[in-house]
This record gives C-alpha cells, structure tokens and sequence, in this order.
C-alpha cells in the first residue's frame, strides 16, 4: 500500500490544494496553523476507506469539525459559513492496484459517502474474504499517532493476556490518534507465555524484539517479565527498567515501535521473523520529534526506514535536525510550497533561518533585542544634539524606556549610561 497523491477539497484549512508523497519518507512542516495535522487527518480519512467493507474495523469519516468554514460580515454583523462539498481524494496502489478513490461529504448532518470509493472497497470485500478463507494474504499495516499518543500507566495494573483472534484485530484503533498501548502490551504478555510454555521462541515475537532493538537508541532488548508483570527494556549499560519509567523521549519512541511491529506480526503472522521487515503500509505520525533529544532527532527518520523498509511514513515536525536528515524530496514545506531542496548537507542555522523562518537563529531574541535598542539609543543620542530643550526632556524618557528591559545587564546597561553622559543629557530619571 503506498498514497502517491492527495487532493482536499474543503477539508479544514484548505480550500482546494493537492500534495504528493515519495515512497519512503515525507516530512510536514510549517507555522503553527497551516494545516501538518490536517494532512495527517485528511490521508486518514483516505487510508480509511479500506476497511468500509472489513468486519469489526472502523472506517475513519469526515467530521463536523473537519468542514471548512469561511467568514463573511453583512453590515458589520459577522457570520460563519460551512463549505460543501468536503472531499478526500487519494491517488495509490493497494494490493498491486494503483487506483483512484474519493470520500465525500456533501452537506451538513450528511454523511461521508462511498460511491466514488468503489475500487477500494471492492479491494477491501476481497481481502477480507481471502483472510476469512486463511489465506497467506499480505495484509497492509495503517496507523496514526497524533500528538497525545505518549501513554503512562499511573497505576501498575495486571495486564490481561489475549485470546487467539482474527488477523483484523492489527487494525484495531489504528486511525485514534491517541495512544493505546495496552492492546500492544495484551499481545506481548500473551506471546512469552506462549514461549515458556512451547519451550521455544515465537518468531512473531521475535520479530516485534528485533524492530525495538534496532530502532531504539542505546536500548538493547525488550521483555514482558511475567513475574514482575510489565515490560521490561535493557539498556546497552546493562541496567533494567520497567517501561512505565522510562523517559518520556525513550517511552515515547520504543512504544510506537513496539506497536508498529507488533501490528505487521499480527497482520502478517505467515512472515515469522520478517514480520517488521516485509509488512507494507501507511503510518502517520504526528510531531515525530516528540520528547526526542536533538542527538536522538537527528537519527529517527533513518532508524525508521531502516527498520521497516516497506512501511510508507508521512509525518511532522518542527525540529530543524529531522529536516537535516532528510533527502531530497521528502520535505513539503507548507510555508514556502514551491520549494524543492536537500537539506542533508545544510547546516542546522541555514535550516532554521531560510526553511522554518526564524531570523539570526545564532542568537537569542534578546540578544537581538538588547542590539536593536542599543541601535535605536545611538540614534536618540544623535538626535537629543540638536533638540530643543522641550523636545530634550521627551528624548530622555524615551531613553529611559529603551534600557530599562535590560536593567538586569549590568555592563550593558552601564556602557550605555556612560555614552549618555558624554552626550551631556545625564543620567537616568529616579
């Protein structure tokens, strides 16, 4: 499964624009409020028309809250107008098919339609029927995690093992944006009991341990510890600790792993030990930078590919070290959207200043602060020469506002006293 194109209609922000993602990566980035999120949501709705015709999995819909709407005044009395059609388009290839499929909403309290969705659903009616039937059906994984998905057990609760389920159950809650681990860690529980009472290793499982080693920076292995009763990860250091107090950065990252992979095993469990490595896809995810350290931000995107080289990710971010591990092509930039580079080879400043538009990123804003109103005090001195002695008097309290801010700095603040003085208008007012 792989999203080559995506075309929104009326959807959030958008009045009608059209986007298109490379195979492996794409990063979103942008001021806060020009619609990464609403990307993310809008390639949800299309991923989700593949399970209208699946038994027990939800589909994701247009929302209420999804719906454009414009502002109009009529004789200084606002108004709020939603905009119909709303339409999802999605140009991709689903099991070896590159088709076309439209979601829809036409009014308001409609509902989001499927008539334009016939080639996929058609698509869904036959993978479903093949995996009722055991079929060695590749099943593509879909999944989204949206800013609220770091997940903290506040309690520590006994954690229920699962009972044998159909391959859909990989689908569950996979287009929530929110995070729900517990299914993840239900499974694995489940598979080392498997293992200690077979006696032998569950490649599925093994498969799941393999991805979070690989992926997770100087965590070596991963283990649901029945006695203890909760998952345990092992560091390069040697030293053991309970999931639930990890950091959030380590938490954060080796949970999404964790369920990345443990979805291809479910999905897939005819792929063994390659689960991770040969499961396709579409994953979302919302601020990968989530909680990471810089050291940890500048690695993840390669870390990912690496791990499942067959999963699509579309993301966000608003750190300048992911967007420096990208490779060309794999950035849209919603502030500047005719932009095409690489940035691999640009330094982090150049990130900063000309992709995400912060000025002199090398220096702090009060930095930059303090050098404009020593600027802006040279040139009041200037001025205060030639004044009269009214207008000398208004030149002085206009001083005194210029340096007050930074009172703090003694030597600044001094300094800019002194040449003051040498300009005969005294010190400052008590």
């Amino acid at each position: 499964m792989r999203i080559h194109r995506l075309e929104l209609k009326n959807f959030r922000n958008f009045e009608h624009t059209i986007f298109d993602f490379p195979e492996r990566f794409t990063v979103l980035v942008g001021d806060n409020g020009t619609g990464k999120t609403a990307i993310l949501d809008g390639l949800a709705v299309g991923v989700g028309a593949l399970f209208l015709n699946f038994n027990n999995v939800d589909s994701r819909h247009i929302r209420d809250d999804e719906v454009r709407r414009v502002e109009y005044e009529k004789r200084q009395i606002p108004t709020v107008e939603p905009q119909y059609p709303v339409s999802v388009s999605c140009d991709g290839i689903i099991d070896g098919q590159e088709i076309t499929w439209t979601r829809k909403r036409n009014k308001a309290g409609g509902r989001t339609t499927r008539k334009q969705a016939t080639k996929i659903t058609n698509i869904s009616e036959q993978l479903q029927v093949k995996v009722s039937q055991g079929s060695d059906l590749l099943l593509p994984l879909v999944t989204y995690y949206g800013t609220g998905r770091l997940w903290l057990q506040k309690n520590k609760r006994s954690i229920q093992t699962v009972k044998p389920n159909s391959r859909m159950i990989g689908y569950l809650d996979c287009l929530d944006p929110a995070s729900n681990q517990k299914l993840m860690l239900r499974w694995f529980k489940t598979m080392e009991i498997v293992a200690l009472q077979r006696k032998q290793s569950i490649e599925v499982l093994d498969a799941v341990k393999e991805a979070i080693a690989k992926c997770i920076e100087n965590w070596q292995s991963v283990t649901y510890d029945i006695l203890e009763d909760e998952l345990l990860a092992k560091s390069m250091d040697g030293r053991t600790l309970p999931f639930r107090m990890l950091s959030d950065g380590v938490r954060n990252m080796l949970a999404m792993v964790a369920d990345i992979a443990y979805r291809a095993a479910v999905l897939n469990p005819q792929l063994g030990r390659d689960a991770a490595q040969q499961t396709p896809g579409v994953v979302l995810i919302d601020e990968i930078d989530l909680h990471l350290h810089p050291k940890w931000q500048r690695g993840v995107v390669d870390d990912l590919k690496k791990t499942f080289p067959n999963i699509q990710f579309v993301a966000t971010t608003h750190s300048p070290f992911i967007i420096q591990s990208l490779r060309e092509g794999e950035l849209i930039n919603l502030d500047k959207p005719a932009e095409i580079e690489e940035y691999e080879n640009k330094s982090i400043e150049d990130i900063t200043e000309y992709v995400m538009g912060v000025d002199i990123p090398q220096r702090s804003e009060r930095y930059q602060k303090m050098m404009e109103a020593a600027e802006e005090y040279y040139r009041v001195l200037q001025e205060a020469q030639e004044a009269n002695p009214e207008k000398i008097e208004q030149l002085k309290t206009k001083l005194d506002k210029l340096i007050e801010p930074f009172s703090d700095d003694v030597a600044y603040h001094a300094f800019l006293r002194m040449e003051r003085k040498a300009a005969g208008l005294g010190g400052e007012k008590k």
